[in-house]
């Protein structure tokens, strides 16, 4: 849908020159689509020639023939301005109209132009669906069949494995074996040395017990020779010893009788009574409990002292040869 451009038309100039035929069809224009505010009296409607035919114009009808003949030529050009722009009106409405059915032409060949793009796209979708379908059945069988390979490699990588695995078994469980009989080899070694080497030890230590018991004996042996030999020396001093004991006696006994006759001499003298007697008396008692009263002398210490260890040595010596 198309529209021929519009046409601009020249304003039509209005003034007392022109002619008797414009004036009367812009008359009947103005008579027409003029607005009452435009519209003028019928005595100024007149025209200036037809006043001059009845009578000589004067200057105040000229004057206003004049002003009714602006007003004319004002309302004429108003009237032109508002049919330019009515036209112009016109014509930008035919024109948007025209950019309208432009753009829905254009919208609809657009629309036809993607509706057959997007058919062409689906059949080519199609087809690449359809290849892909025929690439991916293909692809099942090539992996359908490449893992039944896997599969048959990877067992048999399986059973070479488990045959490798199953060989250093029995391989490692001989090495055992053999380890075992070598650890038992050795432990039997070891123990018959142990043996050897016990043995060896008694033997030594029965040795060493044997020289053990010599040295005691020979150090008993010893000892009894030198107890003898004090012994010996003992009884060899005993008869001086006695005949100092007798001396000692008799003195004592001495002692005693001049004790006595003091004490009787003292009880004639002082009394009975007396303190030194008494004194006297009691100290003559203890001595009495000593056992010099008596006249036998009390057995020596010292002798005894002496004599007990070397009869106990002499009896303790055939013990310990028994139970060596």
């Amino acid at each position: 849908m198309s529209f021929a451009p519009p046409v601009r038309r020249a304003p039509v100039p209005g003034g007392p020159r022109s002619s008797q035929g414009s004036r009367a069809s812009v008359t009947a224009l103005s008579e027409k689509d003029a607005s009452p505010r435009s519209a003028a009296s019928p005595r100024a409607r007149e025209s200036p020639s037809e006043l001059r035919e009845d009578r000589p114009m004067t200057v105040h009808e000229a004057s206003r023939a004049k002003k009714a003949i602006d007003r004319n030529r004002k309302a004429i050009e108003n009237r032109i301005r508002y049919f330019q722009k009515e036209e112009e009106k016109i014509w930008r409405d035919l024109e948007e109209v025209r950019r309208q059915a432009a753009a829905i032409e254009e919208g609809r060949s657009r629309t036809i132009e993607k509706k057959l793009a997007d058919r062409a796209i689906q059949q080519e979708r199609d087809l690449l669906l359809q290849q892909n379908r025929v690439r991916a059945a293909q692809n099942r069988v090539t992996v359908s069949d490449y893992r039944k390979q896997q599969q048959f490699e990877t067992m048999r990588e399986k059973q070479i494995s488990a045959q490798a695995q199953r060989d250093s078994s029995q391989a490692i469980l001989k090495q055992k074996r053999i380890l075992e009989m070598e650890i038992r080899r050795m432990n039997s070694e070891k123990a018959a040395l142990i043996q050897i080497s016990q043995k060896e030890a008694r033997t030594r230590a029965s040795q060493e017990r044997a020289a053990r018991i010599e040295r005691m004996r020979e150090f008993q042996e010893l000892e009894r020779q030198q107890a003898e030999q004090e012994v010996m020396e003992a009884e060899s001093t005993l008869p001086e010893l006695e005949e100092q004991e007798l001396i000692c006696l008799q003195r004592l006994q001495n002692s005693r009788i001049v004790t006595q006759s003091v004490l009787e001499e003292l009880e004639t003298r002082l009394g009975s009574q007396s303190s030194v007697t008494t004194l006297l008396r009691s100290k003559q008692g203890l001595d009495s409990v000593g056992g010099l009263s008596t006249g036998v002398p009390a057995e020596p210490e010292g002798a005894a002292v002496d004599t007990k260890p070397v009869e106990s040595q002499q009896d303790a010596s055939p013990g310990e040869e028994n139970v060596q």
